[in-house]
């Protein structure tokens, strides 16, 4: 969007400033008088707001509040024109740069990377940006494994890097004992190792205790109880880099899995509880973990270890087992959320809590998958793969191919009335003004042109990534039937089966990663021993 002639351009900028209270330099007084001096110098502008971020990594725009008001307000038509500094203040990532300039030019708005001599609005300025944008993305780079390398120092010197856990407070890279939270944490390793409860009954005693965690929750549950007894920093040893970040762009963390050296350092600090009682609560963990069938953190006894879920209030379902009086063993599925608080209610505080969801026979689910994979899945391959080749020859069909060639042809046409326009222009047939305005023109026509065949590309790129994401999913299903009869089914289940989400009045939606949608089927069983199961499968219509 241009202004209206005779009036100002409304000009905005933006930056990041710095939270450093020693960096004048970056502060977001200096950077204002900087942009208000430097508008003041051309008359036909008028500075209308300032946008700045504090603190926060160029590397993405996710987190960057102040960016997006900036590009709210531009598709609002607020502003003609945004000033910042450098490509490495606007966006340090490539893409972002590229599409954020391309989103407000089409908008009309252009920006102006002035220590760059970049103006969005010209017609180089893209390669320009492309090649700017890409250096300060290898800078961005760089700076990164800096810091890490020396995170990596101090790690190896002792500072702490992250949280102070739940009995100590951290300052400074330094953890020093927080006296009130620590007799939480004996408490819960005395319970568990001496008193020999369960991770249940702990979570379930603090929190009928009115005892808060460190985030200052009352709600309590087994995986922080688990935490707590697995932390090492609790008998004064520190290990860090249990976490990292593989993609500087993102700034999302994985766990550290060996993909990076962990850093172990023996004695660090004062502890909280004993080497002895840490030793004998680490024996007992492993001991218990081997009863349940759990050899190890990652692995499960049961196919279907978290993986059922409540259709209801969106918990995971948890195993339970009991003794018949017979001897035999009944295992079912229950809603955790019914496992610790009972049926639905509100508690003293008006929170609602506990769960009404009904539970699942292990048998019956194991019954149901096996029927599923038989009998619909695998009895109907032929027709699920022709099905799918059907919709990957639709995808892999390039759409309007002829339609982009005519849009390419119209766009050599344009390009050659801008060249006659020029002989017309030194023949005195037209004059300069009547250039620029019929160059201006075309230039639009051009724009919506490529515009039309970007959309084009993208709708055939698109459908290529389905196609071959359909290929997969026959991949998937050839690889189905082998295992079905060379491997044991509960192994089958435990690959095939992504999901499963308990309804009310007994109806499962079960995800398959084999299968584009899930199926859902409403089963009826009776008895817990000897039972029989009936399936209807619940599609458009139901069917037997």
């Amino acid at each position: 969007m241009s202004s209206m002639s005779g009036t100002k351009k409304r000009v905005c900028a933006y930056c990041r400033v710095s939270t450093d209270k020693d960096d004048q330099v970056n502060s977001f007084e200096s950077q204002r008088r900087f942009f208000e001096e430097y508008i003041r110098k051309n008359d036909e502008w008028e500075l209308v707001d300032i946008y700045a971020d504090e603190g926060i990594s160029g590397t993405s725009t996710e987190k960057r509040t102040e960016f997006l008001r900036m590009m709210e307000d531009a598709k609002r038509r607020k502003i003609d024109l945004i000033l910042t500094k450098e490509i490495s203040r606007f966006a340090r990532n490539t893409l972002d740069s590229i599409y954020y300039t391309r989103k407000l030019r089409s908008m009309g708005v252009g920006v102006i990377f002035i220590n760059d001599n970049i103006n969005t609005l010209d017609d180089d300025a893209e390669l320009r940006l492309t090649i700017m944008a890409s250096l300060a993305q290898e800078e961005s780079r760089r700076i990164s494994q800096r810091v890490k390398w020396g995170q990596k120092r101090q790690m190896e010197r002792g500072v702490v890097f992250g949280r102070a856990p739940l009995g100590y407070d951290l300052k400074d890279g330094v953890l020093s004992v927080n006296e009130e939270e620590a007799e939480i944490v004996r408490m819960i390793f005395h319970k568990f190792t001496n008193e020999g409860k369960g991770l249940h009954t702990i979570a379930k005693e603090l929190c009928q205790a009115g005892i808060r965690t460190k985030r200052g929750n009352l709600r309590w549950s087994n995986t922080t109880v688990l935490k707590i007894l697995r932390n090492e920093k609790y008998v004064g040893d520190l290990c860090q880099k249990k976490t990292f970040t593989p993609d500087f762009l993102t700034h999302k963390k994985k766990y550290n899995k060996g993909q990076e050296e962990m850093i172990y350092i023996r004695d660090h600090h004062e502890p909280i509880i004993s080497r002895e009682l840490w030793e004998a609560t680490q024996r007992e963990l492993q001991r218990r973990s081997i009863i349940n069938g759990q050899n190890s953190k990652y692995s499960s006894r049961y196919w279907c270890s978290g993986k059922i879920f409540c259709g209801k209030c969106g918990s995971r379902f948890v195993s339970r087992v009991r003794r018949l009086k017979s001897g035999n063993t009944y295992r079912a599925w229950k809603c955790e959320e019914f496992v610790k608080h009972g049926t639905e209610k509100t508690d003293g505080l008006g929170n609602v809590i506990g769960c009404s969801q009904g539970s699942v026979n292990h048998a019956v689910l194991e019954e149901i998958i096996g029927y599923l994979l038989r009998n619909i899945i695998i009895d109907k391959r032929e027709q699920i793969i022709d099905d799918l080749k059907e919709l990957i020859k639709k995808h892999e069909t390039p759409v309007k191919m002829r339609s982009v060639d005519g849009l390419l042809k119209q766009i050599e046409n344009i390009n050659r009335k801008k060249a006659k326009l020029i002989d017309s222009m030194l023949e005195g047939v037209i004059s300069k003004q009547d250039v620029a305005f019929m160059n201006q023109r075309y230039d639009k026509e051009i724009e919506e042109l490529r515009k039309k065949i970007k959309e084009i590309e993208e709708i055939n790129i698109n459908n290529q990534k389905r196609a071959n994401a359909l290929k997969s999913y026959i991949e998937r299903i050839n690889a189905l039937v082998d295992d079905m009869e060379n491997q044991k089914p509960e192994e089958v289940y435990r690959r095939v089966v992504e999901k499963i989400v308990v309804h009310q009045n007994k109806i499962l939606e079960i995800y398959f990663n084999c299968l584009i949608k899930p199926i859902k089927i409403k089963y009826k069983a009776t008895g817990k021993l000897n039972y029989r199961i009936q399936v209807e499968l619940l599609d458009d219509g139901h069917h037997r």
